[in-house]
């Protein structure tokens, strides 16, 4: 198997080497090639979901995790420098077969490290009875691709609530119960990830193929059909926000917005509040073509004195309502 190099080591952003996987499955001449990567954080999301619908998108904003949608399939993913990416391509067009191949390969190479992996149903990897690596696979014409994460020594929080989709979604004890079915390998082994990496290399590849600088140039071309912003965002439909029920001095009160492409188009205030004067027109005006997340709304709502509409709900009520966590 070849191990395909790039000829610099700067950081680069996720799609990039979802593009290289691309373009080592659609130009290189290798049968069979692997490699690996790593990103600052960073959520990826399938190529036919709702990005509103999967995404924490306030808690991105917050933590500067990077956005971006993929070609494939499947679910939402996050990663950064504490999880291994894996790409495997390989000749043929049968998935299965490719796919058992390169689960295989994977929990051998895990086994030869002194860890007791085991494959576990469609896609999994597991390390003591918990989730180390998830992997999906996606096929062009004679040519198989897999890819995977290895969590090495990801960040958890990050990893729940990056990925949670709202606040009805996102529990205080979402991080433990992660801990309970996800592992990080360096729970499982020694070796620093500098030295990990090394090993996966020499127990899978027995050679390697540097890519071209021309070549680079060929996969950044290729990048930059992710980065369209009407790719990333173009395919989400209009998307429904409820923040929930919250009690207040002024009452109950929870905030539906309709979304589409991560701006606002719709506001409305549920609950027992007490209306002093019509307050819809108004907050509309504002929040209509915002963006959702918490520095763009506070802004807009600036100098907004809610309270003249609403018996004793404050703007800062309002924000805290749409943007903090409920069980």
């Amino acid at each position: 198997m070849k191990h395909i190099i790039l000829p610099d080591n700067r950081p680069r952003r996720l799609v990039f080497y979802l593009a290289m996987e691309e373009y080592v499955a659609r130009c290189l001449d290798e049968k069979e090639c692997f490699f690996m990567w790593q990103v600052t954080p960073t959520v990826i999301f399938g190529r036919n979901q709702v990005l509103e619908a999967e995404v924490n998108l306030p808690y991105c904003q917050e933590n500067n995790i990077a956005l971006f949608r993929r070609k494939s399939g499947g679910g939402c993913v996050y990663s950064d420098m504490g999880n291994i990416m894996l790409s495997y391509i390989k000749d043929g067009d049968s998935v299965g077969f490719v796919f058992d191949t390169y689960m295989r390969l994977i929990a051998f190479a895990l086994q030869k490290a002194g860890i007791s992996a085991q494959v576990s149903g469609r896609n999994d990897i597991l390390v003591d009875g918990r989730k180390v690596s998830g992997n999906a696979f996606y096929q062009l014409p004679g040519r198989s691709i897999v890819h995977g994460t290895m969590l090495f020594n990801t960040n958890f929080e990050h990893l729940v609530n990056a990925i949670t989709p709202s606040n009805n979604k996102l529990q205080s004890k979402g991080v433990a119960s992660v801990r309970q079915r996800v592992t990080n390998l360096v729970e499982h082994t020694s070796m620093g990830i500098e030295d990990f990496k090394a090993h996966m290399i020499n127990t899978l590849c027995d050679s390697e193929r540097v890519l071209t600088q021309e070549e680079v140039a060929a996969i950044e071309e290729i990048e930059r059909t992710y980065l369209d912003e009407a790719f990333i965002y173009g395919r989400s439909p209009r998307y429904s926000f409820n923040s929930g029920m919250q009690h207040t001095k002024a009452g109950e009160v929870a905030v539906e917005m309709v979304l589409r492409h991560g701006l606002i188009e719709g506001v409305e205030l549920k609950g027992d509040f007490f209306v002093l004067e019509d307050y819809a027109q108004e907050l509309g005006k504002r929040l209509d073509g915002v963006t959702f997340d918490r520095e763009h709304i506070e802004e807009a709502l600036r100098c907004f004195d809610l309270d003249r509409y609403i018996k004793d709900l404050t703007t800062d009520n309002l924000i805290e309502i749409i943007f903090t966590e409920t069980n």
